[in-house]
């Protein structure tokens, strides 16, 4: 019963953290661009979500309308951040760190706090809800609970997933990923490559955000720890995916980095699973993703000893 309820929290999470990873992938495998806007981001969608939720507007606080919300803010947050850096000069990291640096306020002005917790509130996954409860005749709603989640974040994982295949295999998607490659061969044809770093930062920071927004309805409560280490999180996603699954297209990438963030956030559930205290997760975690981050050089160190064990072994 245990192993079976860290794999549906397990889904449940690399669902929404597997947004994170595919943010984190725009930013630093496509465009190349180290973005520390991230740990702000999430946070700003889980708070602005939050926010709107515990408003006593109606249509202010319909959850559809909170995760658009939490889109739009995102992508002008991740906007701010590029023009930092293609219009004024400013270094890459700076840039993000300024921007995380703001929101780190903005965020507490949105909550009016250090956290909010909507637990009243009505979220995404109520609709879903009352649909299966209809459509499949179940009288015990508490049952189909995951379920809700789990179909709900996978639909949206299917819409960001076949909308980013789809972009990047448009002209302005490809002058994006041609940006992130080569910026003065790509200038060279004739592409505006402080555009394409703007607006590769915005899409990457609204996902960024949209998980923040799914986190905030899936949990009931954002707070300011929400964006500690998530940078990091997402590229351990990024990494341990490229490294089990595929990469050879560009689909089967993004396919990677879902799996990747299921997978990660299901080796966390067994460690804590395994009795790891709150004080030594944190330490822990951050042995594993030092691990998964270093892996590919660790494989050719090891490919580098079996060659010389091979060349050894010819000479006697």
């Amino acid at each position: 019963m245990q192993l079976l309820f860290i794999l549906k929290d397990s889904l449940e999470s690399g669902l929404i953290w597997s947004l994170l990873a595919l943010g984190v992938f725009i930013s630093f495998r496509v465009l190349d661009f180290a973005d520390l806007t991230v740990e702000g981001s999430i946070v700003l969608g889980s708070s602005v979500a939050a926010a709107l939720m515990v408003s006593t507007s109606g249509f202010l606080s319909n959850p559809f309308f909170a995760i658009l919300t939490a889109l739009v803010a995102g992508a002008f947050v991740g906007s701010v951040t590029g023009f930092l850096n293609v219009k004024l000069k400013i270094p890459a990291i700076l840039a993000g760190i300024i921007s995380m640096t703001a929101l780190y306020s903005i965020n507490l002005l949105v909550m009016k706090g250090a956290s909010l917790n909507p637990t009243e509130s009505i979220t995404i996954y109520e609709p879903v809800r009352l649909l299966l409860t209809n459509v499949f005749k179940m009288t015990n709603v508490a049952n189909i609970t995951f379920f809700t989640k789990f179909i709900t974040n996978l639909v949206i994982n299917g819409i960001v997933f076949f909308g980013l295949y789809y972009f990047f295999g448009t002209e302005i998607g490809l002058a994006l990923r041609a940006t992130g490659n080569n910026s003065k061969m790509a200038k060279a044809q004739g592409i505006n490559t402080d555009r394409m770093i703007i607006l590769g930062l915005a899409i990457s920071n609204a996902l960024i955000a949209l998980a923040g927004s799914l986190y905030v309805q899936s949990y009931k409560t954002s707070n300011m720890d929400l964006g500690r280490g998530t940078i990091v999180v997402g590229l351990a996603s990024i990494i341990l995916g490229e490294i089990i699954f595929s990469k050879k297209t560009f689909k089967m990438w993004l396919i990677s980095i879902i799996l990747g963030s299921i997978i990660f956030q299901l080796i966390i559930g067994i460690v804590v699973a395994l009795g790891v205290s709150a004080d030594n997760l944190k330490l822990l975690q951050a042995i594993l993703i030092a691990v998964i981050l270093a892996s590919p050089q660790l494989k050719v160190w090891l490919n580098n000893i079996k060659k010389k064990r091979g060349l050894r072994n010819v000479k006697n």
